[in-house]
């Protein structure tokens, strides 16, 4: 069932890597909103659905303007009115998933601020729903933080300045996952 999983799951970001990496965007949100849909799922299944119940607050909350215009209820349009919820939700999915729990909010976070797109945000917390362990968070980050500084110190060697970049996050998530499979068989 593992293979199947990562089968998929690397076959979905493969497409919205190659449409990140192409256009700068995935053609429609249905692109990250479904797998994030079945990945809730699957986590519930897995029995774990307090995570699933957090990320469908934060994906609740990220759409809180619009809910608000469907409602036409203004108040629910700020985060501040959403935050109670949120930390209640944090609490109660940190006494058992303390890494998983802020790194999903911290992928919403990131969204919020402006430092993430959209989908690499829903495609990293439909990530988390999919393998919660430290393993894989471990991976995630490593391979983010490689990627980035490999290309600032690669930016100094030829410019000689330290720069940021703006990096596509679809494909470097797609190293991680593989590169956390690969090292959960090597040390298996």
């Amino acid at each position: 069932m593992d293979w199947i999983i990562f089968g998929v799951v690397v076959t979905w970001l493969a497409a919205v890597s190659w449409f990140d990496l192409r256009k700068g965007e995935v053609p429609h949100s249905a692109w990250v909103v479904i797998p994030l849909v079945v990945a809730g799922a699957y986590r519930v299944w897995q029995g774990s659905w307090q995570l699933a119940v957090l990320a469908g607050l934060v994906a609740l909350v990220s759409e809180r303007e619009r809910v608000s215009r469907l409602l036409h209820f203004p108040e629910i349009g700020r985060v501040i009115t959403w935050l109670p919820l949120l930390l209640l939700a944090i609490y109660w999915n940190a006494q058992s998933s303390p890494v998983t729990a802020l790194s999903i909010v911290g992928f919403w976070v990131a969204w919020e601020l402006g430092w993430w797109g959209g989908a690499d945000a829903v495609s990293a917390i439909a990530l988390s729903l999919v393998w919660p362990g430290t393993e894989f968070f471990l991976a995630f980050f490593g391979c983010h933080a490689v990627v980035a500084f490999g290309l600032m110190a690669f930016t100094y060697k030829t410019e000689r300045k330290f720069k940021l970049h703006r990096l596509p996050g679809l494909p470097i998530m797609l190293l991680a996952v593989i590169c956390s499979q690969v090292f959960q068989r090597l040390l298996a």
